[in-house]
């Protein structure tokens, strides 16, 4: 993909953007729309038909003769002074230094280099640096960053350059290390509109924990990666790069209450996938009986740290036995033995040992339930040819649920009425039984309208979540969440989740194509409805992600 910047090679702050300005002279604020706009002054009224526009060309004539009468003109010509500053690059004239990188020399300019970069500029110019004085300068860098930095200078002079998945993020730790700003917003602006793309081709981890340790210079953007990562993990999980996620990043998702997953038992195997990849690193690396036993020992607790974060309550009695044949089981059989042991305390509804558990560290976290996407616990709902929908349309469905997360045999279902109104809601003129009239009215949002259609339920909590299906780069992912957690009883059996997602968004009239439209057609709205018990045992409280 190609990016460009119309201020050319400028952009630091302070001291640094007065000289990219000074040095770039007209190339700064006019670039190519400069050019065009050149243009258009100097084409007048050419080819022009219509008579308005005749009559405001000649009294924009009329203006411009009326403040030129003393001879004085404005022209420009952005283009050629950018394309000056681009062949002093491409033919390395006059360049009075030599950049060392990885063994390879690149001629530059100070000038450039200090209008482009704070960074550049203290150490060209502050003679406390040894560099200010010295005419060839070596700069250190990682391997990824070295192979893009040809591109990297030459964007400081030409105000264009290509990147891709795999080049944007090395791209950015140059303009981070020498705070090129505007080269840092081209990137941060690419790799926002390349998320999913990134998952699918094994990018997304990398860019986190890059982010990540930026934070918040990067806040936008890693909100959004940690975002896509809790709500599309099953698919992060099958990258290439998710078996190189750093111990505490995973730690801490582990911890998370909106992981959209299928169900805790699949969160588990891909937990497990992670650990064994990082058993084959470290038997690659251990070569003596005394390496190969450290080795064991550190496995052993890196599971302890892991697996203690996942809800083995959550599971069904049939999940918790089939983890009893699992392939991690012999690397520490008595650890996870132990843990599924607290499932099967929750499900069998011991509540001395529940509570027990819940007291210790972190306890309050297992019996609490995450976004679990699956036929139990969720129900989906398909808006077909959106374009053709009338307003204040109506979707309705039902859904029946379990009423506790164990399974115990007197536990009846719960029947949920959901209504969907993706056009708006209207409520029709009425009369009241003493004879008042109650005007109609209409709302222009989005709503979900969830009812508890039990014949006889006491005050209950229940936790409701939306995840509404979105696409970008063509791939198809959860791309908006919203939750809530409300009480239902006899008096209380409705809630509305309003503005799910912008009314504007959805309009017919909107120029621009909502993300939340799929299909081959973009024309389906697809969401899903996760209901879920909160008893006395679950806890709403979570670690922030964030370090």
């Amino acid at each position: 993909m190609n990016v460009a910047n119309s201020n050319g090679g400028g952009g630091g702050g302070g001291a640094a953007g007065a000289a990219a300005a000074a040095v770039a002279g007209g190339a700064a604020g006019c670039g190519n729309g400069g050019a065009d706009n050149a243009n258009a002054a100097t084409n007048g009224t050419e080819g022009l038909t219509n008579p308005t526009d005749d009559q405001d060309a000649k009294r924009r004539k009329c203006l411009e003769s009326d403040e030129a009468q003393d001879g004085a003109s404005t022209m420009i010509d952005a283009n050629s002074v950018l394309n000056k500053i681009a062949h002093l690059y491409a033919e390395q004239l006059m360049s009075d230094i030599v950049l060392l990188v990885d063994g390879k020399e690149y001629p530059a300019h100070r000038v450039i280099l200090c209008a482009s970069s704070d960074v550049f500029q203290v150490m060209l110019m502050n003679p406390e640096w040894n560099e200010c004085s010295k005419h060839i300068i070596e700069l250190h860098e990682e391997a990824c960053c070295s192979a893009v930095f040809p591109q990297f200078i030459k964007y400081l002079y030409v105000g264009h350059i290509e990147v891709n998945l795999q080049t944007v993020m090395p791209m950015l730790a140059l303009s981070d290390k020498y705070n090129v700003r505007d080269l840092i917003e081209l990137c941060v602006g690419y790799m926002m509109k390349h998320v999913a793309k990134a998952a699918t081709s094994g990018y997304l981890v990398s860019w986190l924990q890059y982010t990540l340790s930026f934070s918040p210079t990067h806040n936008d953007l890693t909100e959004t990666l940690k975002r896509f990562l809790k709500w599309n993990l099953e698919m992060v999980a099958e990258s290439k790069d998710f078996v190189d996620m750093d111990p505490a990043i995973l730690i801490l998702l582990l911890q998370q209450n909106d992981i959209v997953i299928a169900s805790e038992y699949k969160l588990f195997t891909i937990l497990q996938t992670w650990l064994l990849h990082r058993r084959e690193q470290s038997d690659t690396t251990a070569n003596t009986s005394a390496d190969k036993k450290a080795s064991a020992n550190n496995f052993m607790e890196l599971i302890e740290q892991t697996v203690v974060h996942i809800r083995f309550g959550m599971m069904t009695p049939r999940e918790l036995a089939h983890l009893l044949i699992v392939p991690l089981i012999e690397y520490h059989k008595e650890f996870l033995v132990e843990r599924i042991a607290i499932g099967m305390s929750y499900q069998s509804g011991q509540e001395d040992r529940v509570r027990e558990i819940r007291a210790s560290e972190g306890g309050e976290l297992q019996f609490t339930p995450r976004l679990y996407w699956n036929d139990t616990w969720s129900v989906g709902i398909d808006v077909h040819n959106f374009d053709e929908i009338e307003d204040y349309k109506n979707y309705v469905t039902c859904f029946f649920s379990q009423r506790h997360i164990a399974e115990t045999e007197d536990d009846p279902c719960m029947t949920w009425e959901i209504e969907f109104f993706p056009r708006g809601v209207k409520y029709n003129r009425a009369k009241m039984v003493w004879g008042e009239d109650v005007p109609g009215c209409s709302l222009n949002i989005v709503r979900l309208r969830v009812t508890c259609k039990h014949q006889t339920i006491c005050e209950e909590r229940f936790k409701v979540a939306v995840l509404i299906v979105g696409v970008q780069n063509k791939i198809t992912h959860i791309r908006t969440v919203i939750e809530r957690t409300e009480y239902f009883s006899d008096d209380s059996r409705v809630i509305n989740l309003d503005n799910l997602l912008p009314y504007e968004e959805l309009e017919h009239t909107s120029p621009y194509l909502s993300p939340h439209l799929t299909g081959n057609q973009r024309n389906t709205l697809s969401l899903h409805v996760v209901i879920t018990p909160m008893d006395a045992h679950t806890c709403r409280d979570t670690p922030p992600f964030q370090f």
